[in-house]
């Protein structure tokens, strides 16, 4: 008798094997979600993350039939948060809503978040922070190159640092242009802007908060690579020699294994939110550009600037402390 060849045997088997996990995916597809999902957020409530983030969960929830339900878990910049969706189950029902400096900026300033692209599937990013350096309405210069020819003349000036990444970026600065500063640590983004407000230092990184306050405030350089909405006017840091711009997205992370269908299901979801117009008006009013990507782009962009801010942070030679 003539027995089967073994390799046929085995692509057979394989065949059936990709055929069964096909289905299986369809139909998990088909019926994700059946109850509620756990969206964390590593921020305190009423921030401008987590009001972004509770906008898109309303959006989410009317989109995939289930709700979502918002969980603050605060601590080290996102770093708490993140640790505890790297434990939950990979099905789709502990999500984060999150920045990605959580993995891209973090990693390379503090030694106990350890995340890569990696540790994390992507379903997409939906806005962006309008990051800049900011100072006073009135101050006596419209740009950062008249704030450096100030500086020179007048050393020793505040500059307000809310995170080491705020730090990094005047430190970079001085040493280029030989200026003498003095880092005043704020705990906040409301204690930076009260720190602007009330004159206590002459200059300050902002996230994107700034733009509340259009009448008192102006921004001296933005900090992404790309010139931002709120202020077309302002170039970015980039532009003035100082390749320091890294650009802050907000978006939906899940653990590592989660399958990819459930990520196409909260990726087409999120995407409803470009154009939901609640989701327009929460973000509108606190001036917060809506730019998705889906789950492809945002994982290519999360790669790409993990190896780009990376090598920002070791070329300045700041080592994770």
């Amino acid at each position: 008798m003539k027995h089967p060849d073994r390799r046929k045997i085995t692509a057979a088997l394989a065949a059936l094997a990709l055929a069964a996990f096909g289905q299986a995916g369809a139909a998990l597809a088909q019926s994700y979600p059946d109850k509620p999902i756990t969206m964390l957020v590593g921020y305190n409530a009423g921030g401008q993350t987590d009001l972004v983030a509770r906008a898109a969960a309303k959006v989410l929830s009317d989109e995939l039939g289930q709700p979502v339900n918002v969980v603050n878990k605060p601590g080290a910049g996102g770093g708490v948060a993140a640790r505890e969706l790297t434990q939950a189950p990979p099905d789709g029902y502990t999500i984060m809503f999150h920045a990605n400096s959580v993995v891209n900026q973090d990693p390379f300033l503090m030694k106990r978040i350890t995340f890569t692209p990696e540790d994390f599937e992507w379903a997409g990013f939906i806005t962006v922070y309008q990051a800049g350096l900011i100072t006073q309405k009135d101050a006596p210069y419209d740009d950062l190159d008249g704030f450096v020819a100030w500086a020179k003349e007048n050393p020793g000036f505040a500059y307000a640092t809310l995170s080491p990444g705020a730090r990094m970026i005047m430190q970079e600065i001085a040493k280029k242009e030989g200026l003498e500063v003095n880092y005043v640590p704020v705990k906040g983004g409301g204690e930076m802007i009260n720190a602007i407000l009330g004159q206590q230092s002459v200059l300050a990184m902002s996230g994107g908060l700034h733009a509340k306050y259009p009448d008192d405030i102006k921004t001296l350089a933005v900090l992404t690579t790309f010139r931002q909405p709120s202020w077309p006017e302002a170039k970015s840091i980039d532009e003035y020699g100082y390749k320091l711009a890294m650009d802050g997205r907000a978006g939906i992370m899940a653990p590592k294994g989660t399958p990819p269908e459930v990520i196409e299901r909260l990726s087409d979801a999120l995407a409803k939110a470009e154009t939901d117009e609640t989701f327009a008006k929460v973000t509108g009013a606190a001036d917060i550009p809506i730019m998705y990507l889906n789950a492809t782009e945002a994982k290519a962009e999360i790669e790409r600037t993990y190896r780009e801010y990376g090598d920002i942070f070791r070329n300045a030679g700041i080592e994770p402390q």
